[in-house]
């Protein structure tokens, strides 16, 4: 019997090609699509699972109060995590990491490389280590010893068992000998700390300069704790704030406004909320996980309703057929078992096709998502029992109204081929109506997406950043005016200047007004490199004005207009005293002239309030060198920047950028998820308008013999094709204007994200609907033009 349903099925599929293509083709995309997706978002939560430990690690980050903000960071200072674990027994060991940029020598090339962290032993009892190569026990009490990651010592020495080798490495401005101890395996791709190289934290210049009483006012490092087994975080976050206050002086009021608190190893991928720190990577927005995750379900959904509404539709020619079977002797049990056995059939086959697409397109989209799949989709035994469910219940579904809805009627009533679908079908109507609604919303959400990356792109950052680099000079401060003389002898250099990278921030105030404020030293000739507009007072002079004569600890500044905005200052603004904020404020500044608003980070984050304050190459003040050079100049800029670095720094390698360029690659995350979701979007689409053109055929099929009489009666091929686009396009129509609030509510919720942001005009609406619109119009009308076109005698012959 079971082979005798098989054989049938088969003969189904054969016969009803383009049906038959429709279900099993969009089933299977739509089980791709949800297998793909899913593995990411299976990566993304099951970050830093793979430590042993993992329940028992936590972060120390610090809540600091901004005059009323509170701000999160993953920071901490570089004492606390050893005095905690002096002092709260349910610690069981401390780690600290404080970043470090650096370069090694490769043959007789100098190599920038990134990763490396100071540290202390307690980061190998803490993570879990699989080591390569030499021991880790006591692999950092040495001063000159390192522990490398396998990719380090392939980079650098070709092979893994470097143990007791050595390698050549500037470490904050001192070229020196390091013996590699130990070589540990790269950790997973889905980590939140990938280290690459370990110095001992006393090896550090601010570990060895601290003054151990004023640390607690810093957050500029990570720390990390183990806990002992069957520890409550809660009540150790308490002693921890003990501790806080027993060592910190009351009076200092910087360090007594911080928080302690415990964050969990498990939470530190997907909080955003928390500012990132030294050795972690930056946090990933859960919120577009959730968003993917919703939209592989949602075509899965669709590929399914596609599935369910063909097969209720194709139930109805096949009355017939069930008549024969019931004189021949079938009973209603077994009628039901067919059709239920071939909604199975096709389920598993598009299940396989599903499967086999996924693990072809998984280098694509891992592309697309950025994101490394180590393990294939058919390694994933969860996600693919998880798929089989979905497939499962697929079929029951689609399978359900003919197994025991078709398999009712009568003998007769089945034989005489006038079995109709019941009612209005409103079961029918709603699924096709939740299909274009949402890929409705898709269509408006793409196109909201890109016309908000367009306007970020466009927005007037405040200066002019076209043909201009910037020079990273960071460890070769002292060296900036020999580089900037050496660059302004080339007549296609325009200007020079030095300035650096608002990194960094301080408190300021004016009166009872409190904020804030991000701050650069600059030299003279920056506000005209980047094209500020000199709105009041003068410009900064190098040369007096870093300290004003007779007032050491007075700095005179230009402003923005944000920083007045701040202050609410109606004057006029020059000569006015500015104080440093704290408990007694003294006046630390003097505004001496106001520039225009400027984003010198990204537009997404809007206006910050900004001095700019003179400063000097000699006690380190700069970090970059500006230059702008002339149109046409940009191929050969490199060369020249090269022979100007080279003649101050022999071994480190040239690093600069293209501002322009930079600025544009702020948006890549907004740029790869337009990317996604316009794959998605697309891939909605193409489903939807195929369930689509299945229902119209098999709607004109039903209707021939009516559209045969009015052709005879006289009726044009544009009437009949508009009475048949007529009830598809209703229910069109009425899903998009469904869409627009919710297309709207997720739309508006996203670019609360961005402090410059379109507005959510009629058009972001309208367009997008009259497309999904004009999408589905035509999907029917291709069908609907062939039957309206076919000869009524062909229709009307057997009447």
């Amino acid at each position: 019997m079971l082979k005798n349903y098989l054989k049938i099925a088969i003969r189904n599929i054969q016969k009803h090609k383009g049906y038959s293509f429709i279900n099993v083709f969009g089933l299977a995309v739509g089980i791709c699509c949800c297998l793909l997706i899913f593995l990411y978002v299976k990566d993304e939560l099951t970050y830093d699972r793979f430590h042993t430990n993992v329940d028992r690690i936590y972060r120390i980050n610090s809540e600091i109060d901004w005059f009323g903000n509170k701000d999160l960071m993953g920071a901490s200072n570089l004492v606390e995590a050893k005095e905690y674990a002096d002092r709260i027994p349910e610690i069981e060991v401390f780690t600290r990491y404080k970043g470090t940029a650096l370069v090694i020598k490769k043959g007789e090339e100098y190599v920038s490389q990134y990763g490396a962290l100071f540290t202390d032993p307690g980061t190998f009892e803490i993570f879990d280590y699989q080591v390569l190569d030499g021991s880790l026990e006591g692999a950092l009490d040495n001063l000159n010893s390192i522990v490398i990651s396998r990719s380090i010592a392939e980079k650098y020495l070709d092979r893994v068992n470097v143990a007791g080798e050595e390698l050549t490495i500037k470490l904050e401005g001192k070229l020196e000998q390091f013996i590699v101890e130990a070589v540990f395996e790269d950790f997973p791709i889905n980590s939140s700390l990938n280290p690459n190289i370990y110095f001992p934290i006393e090896k550090s210049n601010d570990f060895k300069n601290m003054n151990p009483a004023r640390a607690w006012n810093s957050v500029g490092n990570t720390s990390i704790l183990m806990l002992k087994e069957g520890s409550d975080p809660k009540e150790v976050e308490k002693k921890l704030r003990e501790v806080r206050l027993q060592l910190n002086p009351d009076e200092d009021s910087w360090a007594s406004g911080i928080v302690s608190y415990l964050e969990p190893l498990k939470s530190f991928h997907l909080n955003t909320a928390v500012q990132g720190s030294s050795g972690v990577a930056n946090a990933s927005d859960p919120t577009y996980s959730y968003i993917l995750g919703g939209i592989g379900l949602l075509i899965l959904i669709l590929a399914c309703i596609n599935f369910a509404n063909l097969s209720v539709a194709r139930s109805i020619p096949r009355a017939k057929e069930i008549g024969l079977r019931k004189v021949l002797g079938a009973q209603r049990k077994q009628i039901m078992l067919q059709f239920l056995g071939e909604a199975f059939y096709v389920s598993l086959i598009a299940f396989v096709l599903g499967l086999i697409l996924a693990e072809m397109l998984l280098p694509t989209f891992g592309q697309l998502t950025n994101k490394t799949f180590i393990d294939g989709v058919w390694n994933d035994t969860y996600l693919i029992s998880a798929c089989l469910v979905v497939v499962a219940v697929s079929g029951l579904l689609a399978g359900s109204y003919p197994a025991f809805f078709v398999s009712r009627f009568s003998v007769l009533k089945s034989l005489s081929g006038k079995v109709k679908m019941s009612g209005k079908q409103y079961l029918t109507k709603g699924l096709v109506l939740f299909q274009f609604a949402i890929a409705a919303i898709l269509v408006i959400g793409t196109i909201g997406m890109n016309q908000q990356i367009s306007f970020l792109l466009k927005t007037d950052l405040g200066y002019d950043d076209k043909d201009m680099v910037a020079l990273n000079i960071r460890g070769s401060e002292k060296q900036a005016n020999i580089i900037t003389s050496e660059l302004k002898k080339d007549p296609n250099i325009v200007n020079v200047s030095l300035g650096g990278d608002f990194s960094s921030a301080t408190s300021m105030g004016y009166g009872e007004e409190e904020f804030f404020c991000m701050y650069s030293a600059i030299d003279t000739s920056f506000i005209d490199v980047m094209g500020l507009q000199l709105l009041q007072g003068r410009n900064i002079n190098q040369n007096e004005d870093l300290y004003v004569r007779g007032e050491d600890t007075l700095s005179n500044i230009v402003v923005n207009q944000k920083f007045l905005e701040k202050i609410k200052y109606d004057g006029d603004p020059i000569g006015l005293f500015i104080t440093s904020g704290g408990d007694e404020p003294k006046d630390a500044y003097r505004i001496v002239g106001v520039v225009n608003d400027f984003i010198y980070t990204s537009a997404k984050n809007g206006v910050s309030p900004i001095a700019l304050q003179a400063g000097s190459a000699e006690k380190g003040k700069f970090n970059k060198v500006n230059v702008k050079y002339s149109s046409g100049y940009a191929s050969e800029i490199e060369s020249k920047l090269s022979e100007a670095w080279k003649k101050v720094e022999s071994y480190s390698p040239l690093s600069f950028s293209f501002v322009e360029e930079q600025n544009r690659a702020r948006y890549f995350e907004e740029k790869r998820w337009r990317s996604i979701i316009t794959s998605a979007t697309i891939i909605a689409i193409i489903i939807s308008c195929l369930g689509l053109f299945g229902m119209a055929h098999l709607s004109s099929q039903q209707r021939q013999k009516e559209i045969g009489v009015r052709k005879v009666l006289g009726a044009s091929v544009r009437e009949l094709v508009f009475m048949l686009n007529l009830s598809f396009t209703k229910l069109v129509a009425i899903s998009a204007i469904i869409a627009i609030p919710a297309a709207y509510f997720f739309l508006d919720d996203w670019l609360s994200n961005f402090a410059f942001r379109i507005d959510l005009g009629v058009l972001v609406f309208v367009v997008p609907t009259f497309i999904t619109l004009f999408i589905a119009v035509l999907t029917v009308s291709i069908q609907s033009y062939r039957t309206a076109n076919a000869n009524p005698v062909d229709s009307l012959r057997n009447e």
